[in-house]
C-alpha cells in the first residue's frame, strides 16, 4: 500500500503538467499457486461501449506504472474517452498461460485519476490423476478417480478417454470448493485405454492432469496349455521339477502358484519364471502314494486359469506290501451251497525294493483261527503286484473274507498297516430254474442242464413243480403250506420248514421270504390235476411279476392233520406256465425258486431234485 500512495504522489505531479488525462491505476496481486503478475497485461474499457473499445497495459516495472504489480492506463484514451460518472472495468488478459482474473469495475471520479480495486491473478486447476494407476489392469468395471485443486475454487471435472471412438469428453460432474475427488464409475470392453481427468474452475480455465494414464479392461482368464514333471515316480522322499506354461496375450501373467496334491495334503508353492511363459517350482514329494500338481495362474487383471497334472507316485524305498477290499475278487459272486469257489487276491508292492517269498493267509472271519486251504507263498517285485488264490466250497449266509499279506512278518515294510484287507460274500438259499416249451422241450436250471423232453404244442397252460428226489408226490393230495388238512390257517408251517431245512436264522429264510410275522404276504390259487388249491402262498421268482413260486405239501403222508416236522410231509415247490414272458435271465415260459438244501430235505439223497410239469 505504501507503494501505490507513492506512486499515486508521483502521479498527482504528472497530472499537473496533463490535466487533459484521467488515470485508472491498481494494483494486482500475484496468484495463490506463486505466479508472478508482472509482465502479464490488463485490459480496460467502458461496459456501455463495448469491449471491443478498450486499453491495454502491462503490469510492473515495464508497463505504465513501471512499478511492481501496479498498472496505469489513461481512459481519456478510449475512443470514447471517459467521462465523470462512467463506469470502468478491469481485468486480466489470457497470454495464452491460462492465468486471468475476475474484472474489477470503478466509477470515473473529477479527481483526475482513480484508483480501481485490487485484482488477484487467478490460479490454475490443478488436476491429479487418483486411480487406477498408470498401467492398471482389471477384470470388472473400473472406477476413475480424479483429484482437482484451485484455491480461486472449482467448477467442474470432466473423464476423457479414447474407449468410445477416439479421444473424447466422456462425462462431467460439478466440483465445488478448493479440493475435490470425483468418482466416473464406467464397464468398459476389453481392451487398451488411455484416460486422464480436466478441471475447471470458476473463470473456465481448464487444466489436464501432466499425463495420460493406460489400463486394460482383460475379461478372459490366462490359458494354462501344459503341467509337466521330470520324474514319472519317486522312490523315498525326493525333489521333482515341476513346469507350468501359462500365458496371457492382453495383461500377461501376474503370478502362477503350483499346487501339490498329495495323499493327505494339498500345498501351494511360488512359481519362478524359467524362460518365455514356463514357470516352475521345486517340489519336495515326501509321502507315500499318488501326487498331482495344479498349475494356477493369475494374469495382471485378476483372472484366473489352473491345469492339473497327471499323477505320479512315490514309493517307499523298502517294501510295501498292500492289500485292498478291491483287489479281492470270486469267481462265482452268486453261488450255491457247498459249490466251489476260486477267492483270489492281489497283493501290491508299493516299494521300490522286492519283497520275496512271504505268506499269505486266507481266513473265513478275522480270526486267524479260521484259515482257507492253508497259507500260499508269495513274491512281488518293486512297484508291481502279484496274486494269491484259495478254492473255497460256498456256505450259506454271509462270510466275509479276510487276506493277510506277510503274516510271519518276514518282510520289513514302511508301512505295516496295508496288509490286510476284507471283503464280503453272500450265498444264498434260494436256487432259481427257468425254461421254454418247445418241439424240444427242455426243462433246465441256470446252468441250462437238459432235464426232459416232450412234444410241441401251442398256449400251454398248466405247472412245473420241484421236490426232493425221494420224495414221492401223491399229486391229487396237495395242500397249500401254511393251511392244515381241513383247510385252516397254519401259520407255523414256514418256521416248520426252516428247521427241517436249517435255514433258521437265515435272512432269506422260508419264514422271512414269505411271511409278514407268519402270516403269507401274498396268495395265490394253482389248478393242479383238475383241481383248484386256493391260499398258496407266493412270491415273485425273481426280480419281475410274470413268475410267482409256491409252496405245496402232500396230505397222504399226514397223521397229524398238518403239516409238520415228525411226519415229514413231501414239499412241492410250484410255479405256472407264462410262455414267451421275461424274467431274470430272458425269455422263458417258466421261472421258479426253491431253496438249496430242498435237495437235503430226505435221506439219503442229498444232491438231486426233481423237476416235475402237469399240462391243463
Amino acid at each position: 500500500m505504501k507503494k501505490l500512495l507513492f506512486f499515486l504522489t508521483f502521479a498527482v505531479l504528472l497530472l499537473d503538467l496533463a490535466s487533459a488525462s484521467h488515470y485508472i491505476v491498481g494494483i494486482v496481486n500475484n496468484a495463490e499457486d506463486g505466479e508472478n503478475a508482472n509482465g502479464k497485461r490488463v485490459v480496460l474499457w467502458n461496459p456501455s461501449n463495448g469491449i471491443n473499445d478498450n486499453l491495454t497495459d502491462i503490469i510492473g516495472p515495464t508497463g505504465n506504472s513501471g512499478a511492481d504489480n501496479v498498472y496505469m492506463i489513461d481512459c481519456e484514451l478510449l475512443s470514447a474517452p471517459c467521462d465523470i460518472g462512467e463506469e470502468i472495468r478491469v481485468r486480466v488478459l489470457n497470454g495464452g498461460d491460462n492465468y486471468i482474473s475476475y474484472w474489477v469495475n470503478l466509477s470515473v471520479t473529477g479527481a483526475g485519476y482513480d484508483v480501481a480495486p485490487n485484482i488477484t491473478l487467478n490460479s490454475i486447476p490443478n488436476a491429479t490423476l487418483v486411480f487406477p494407476v498408470n498401467y492398471g489392469n482389471f477384470s470388472d468395471e473400473v472406477t476413475f478417480n480424479c483429484s482437482a485443486s484451485d484455491p480461486d475454487g472449482l467448477s467442474n471435472i470432466t473423464l476423457y478417454g479414447n474407449w468410445s471412438g477416439g479421444w473424447h469428453a466422456n462425462e462431467t460432474k460439478e466440483a465445488t470448493g478448493n479440493n475435490n475427488q470425483t468418482f466416473f464409475t464406467k464397464n468398459l470392453s476389453e481392451g487398451k485405454y488411455f484416460w486422464n481427468c480436466l478441471a475447471t474452475d470458476n473463470l473456465s480455465v481448464s487444466n489436464f492432469s501432466s499425463a495420460n494414464f493406460s489400463v486394460t479392461i482383460d475379461r478372459t482368464a490366462p490359458e494354462v496349455s501344459a503341467v509337466e514333471i521330470n520324474e514319472s515316480y519317486v522312490c523315498g522322499n525326493s525333489y521333482v521339477r515341476v513346469n507350468c506354461s501359462a500365458e496371457d496375450l492382453l495383461t500377461d501373467i501376474d503370478h502362477a502358484v503350483i499346487e501339490a496334491k498329495a495323499p493327505s495334503f494339498s500345498k501351494n508353492h511360488s512359481t519362478q519364471l524359467l524362460a518365455g511363459n514356463t514357470y516352475y517350482a521345486d517340489i519336495l514329494v515326501n509321502e507315500s502314494g499318488y501326487w498331482s500338481f495344479n498349475c494356477i495362474a493369475n494374469d495382471s487383471a485378476g483372472n484366473r486359469a489352473n491345469l492339473t497334472s497327471s499323477a505320479i507316485r512315490q514309493y517307499s524305498s523298502s517294501p510295501d506290501l498292500r492289500v485292498e477290499s478291491s483287489g479281492i475278487n470270486f469267481s462265482n459272486y452268486g453261488p450255491i451251497e457247498n459249490e466251489d469257489v476260486i477267492v483270489e487276491a492281489v497283493i501290491y508292492n508299493d516299494g521300490c525294493s522286492d519283497a520275496n517269498n512271504f505268506l499269505v493267509g486266507f481266513y473265513s472271519g478275522a480270526s486267524l483261527s479260521n484259515q482257507i486251504n492253508g497259507n500260499r507263498t508269495v513274491s512281488v517285485s518293486q512297484r508291481a503286484n502279484s496274486t494269491a488264490n484259495v478254492t473255497w466250497s460256498a456256505e450259506i449266509g454271509i462270510t466275509n473274507f479276510y487276506v493277510f499279506a506277510d503274516i510271519n512278518n518276514s518282510i520289513i515294510e514302511s508301512n505295516e498297516d496295508n496288509n490286510e484287507a476284507n471283503k464280503t460274500l453272500f450265498v444264498g438259499a434260494w436256487q432259481e430254474f427257468y425254461g421254454n416249451i418247445s418241439s424240444q422241450k427242455l426243462l433246465a436250471d441256470n446252468l441250462t442242464f437238459n432235464m426232459t423232453l416232450w412234444e410241441n404244442a401251442s398256449n400251454l397252460q398248466g405247472n412245473v413243480f420241484i421236490s426232493d428226489i425221494e420224495s414221492s408226490v401223491d399229486w391229487g393230495n396237495l395242500q397249500a403250506i401254511g393251511r392244515n388238512a381241513s383247510g385252516a390257517s397254519a401259520s407255523d408251517d414256514f418256521s416248520d420248514i426252516d428247521i427241517s431245512l436249517g435255514m433258521t436264522g437265515f435272512s432269506d429264510s422260508v419264514y422271512s421270504t414269505f411271511t409278514e410275522a407268519g402270516t403269507p404276504k401274498n396268495t395265490g390259487t394253482f389248478l393242479v390235476h383238475q383241481k383248484q388249491i386256493y391260499n398258496v402262498p407266493v412270491i415273485n421268482s425273481t426280480n419281475t411279476i410274470n413268475f410267482i413260486t409256491g409252496i405245496l405239501w402232500d396230505k397222504s403222508d399226514d397223521s397229524d392233520g398238518q403239516f409238520s416236522q415228525g411226519d415229514k410231509e413231501d414239499l412241492v415247490f410250484i410255479t405256472k406256465l407264462n410262455e414267451g414272458s421275461s424274467g431274470m435271465y430272458g425269455k422263458y415260459d417258466y421261472e421258479i425258486t426253491i431253496p438249496v438244501r430242498l435237495r437235503e430235505y430226505k435221506e439219503p439223497d442229498a444232491s438231486g431234485v426233481y423237476i416235475y410239469y402237469d399240462l391243463n
